[in-house]
């Protein structure tokens, strides 16, 4: 099935046509798993898909004066990408510690300390303007949503400015918050880090309002066990909080099980994961957040092939990072995802999109070119999608479109 009309006259502030292969990541709307419409076209209103088929079948409109129209020349079209983990507000950077590995340092997640110090000691202004800057980045790569962490506080009233910060930064790019105070102990709880477990769960979450959408907590064993996890993530619950969980990325510890057993909306990295682990987030249908950034800095890449083979959605990003990944390019992440992590093109896409929007809890919403879906779309400089995963270490970007206007 190629589109859904809604009748002559229907009403439009922006029409797409000239669409080479229209992907629109709904596999009933066209053809293959990413549903792509042959010389297709797009209509929307109010910053909303209201129309999607070939462009042949483009029902009469009854256009708004400010109709926006864009003729896409042939050039392959995508939903607005979704980047479903980033750390996106922090200070200052750990080009040493990246030296380090270099000499054969082995990383850690130790350094994560210096940047919460440059963070805390940077003011409001210096945070969002770096952080504007990054989305900047984002956008022009084709991101029209990211997921942004807290995490580089870790006092309840650092952690509650890093997501204040985040709420407030006027960008056409969505941010979604995500709250990390469970990132790492500090250095002020290192002899009692279950005192430190307390604070998060109860001088924390309680405050956090309406400053976030999700708890996330590192699971590692150089940040919480899988009980300081689960106390968390209860805590996070009763606050009316979706979880996630860091799982299984510098060796495995149990917790992809613990983000299945609380039915959470990702489990990020997954590094270690094994079947046991891959059957258990199946189960639960949490989505596998994969970062192949960071295996770029760890050495070791997540088994996506397992886990698809074991019914796991599979999403992909750049988990923006100054330690471990620090890109803003989520079509590297395409890119990698073919190359080391065994995906094909068609998976590799679907991670950065309708899968990441589903790690976001935004499935139909972002993610997806279909009606109700807002009108977020990239229009690459290429004929055909698969160059995201092929024509390598540039922007194929040509044009970004958010909310039915030019981001």
């Amino acid at each position: 099935m190629a589109g859904t009309s809604q009748g002559p006259g229907l009403r439009a502030d922006f029409v797409l046509r000239g669409a080479g292969r229209l992907v629109t990541c709904n596999p009933v709307a066209g053809e293959g798993l990413l549903g792509v419409v042959e010389r297709g076209a797009l209509v929307a209103s109010e910053g909303r898909v209201v129309w999607v088929g070939p462009e042949r079948d483009l029902p009469e409109l009854a256009p708004a004066p400010d109709c926006a129209e864009v003729d896409a020349g042939g050039r392959a079209v995508l939903p607005g990408l979704v980047d479903a983990h980033t750390h996106l507000v922090f200070a200052g950077d750990r080009a040493e510690e990246f030296a380090a590995r270099l000499r054969g340092e082995p990383y850690t997640g130790g350094g994560i300390g210096s940047t919460v110090a440059a963070t805390r000691a940077a003011t409001d202004d210096e945070l969002r303007a770096l952080a504007r800057t990054r989305l900047d980045v984002f956008a022009a790569h084709g991101v029209t949503t990211v997921e942004a962490k807290s995490g580089y506080g870790l006092t309840p009233e650092d952690e509650r400015r890093l997501l204040r910060i985040a709420a407030t930064l006027e960008h056409p790019v969505e941010v979604v918050r995500t709250f990390l105070g469970a990132h790492v102990v500090p250095e002020s709880y290192a002899d009692d880090p279950d005192g430190y477990v307390d604070l998060v769960c109860d001088g924390m979450l309680p405050e956090v309002g309406n400053l976030a959408e999700f708890c996330d907590v590192w699971c590692d064993p150089a940040a919480f066990t899988p009980e300081q996890t689960r106390r968390i993530l209860r805590a996070a619950r009763t606050q009316g909080l979706g979880l996630k969980v860091h799982a299984e990325q510098l060796a495995r510890t149990g917790g992809a099980q613990v983000a299945a057993e609380f039915g959470a909306v990702s489990a990020d990295h997954l590094e270690h994961a094994t079947e046991e682990d891959a059957l258990a987030l199946a189960r639960s249908r949490t989505v596998a957040v994969l970062l192949p950034g960071a295996s770029l800095a760890t050495g070791k890449f997540a088994p996506a092939r397992m886990l698809l083979e074991h019914g796991v959605r599979v999403a992909l990003s750049t988990d923006l990072n100054p330690g471990s990944s620090f890109t803003e390019n989520l079509q590297l992440m395409v890119q990698l995802a073919c190359a080391h992590l065994r995906m094909s093109p068609d998976e590799a896409i679907l991670g950065v999109t309708r899968n990441a929007a589903a790690a976001l809890s935004r499935e139909g919403r972002v993610g997806s070119l279909e009606p109700g879906a807002a009108c977020d779309l990239v229009v690459l400089e290429a004929e055909h999608e698969v160059q995201l995963a092929y024509h390598y270490g540039v922007n194929l970007v040509r044009l970004v479109i958010k909310a039915g206007r030019e981001a």
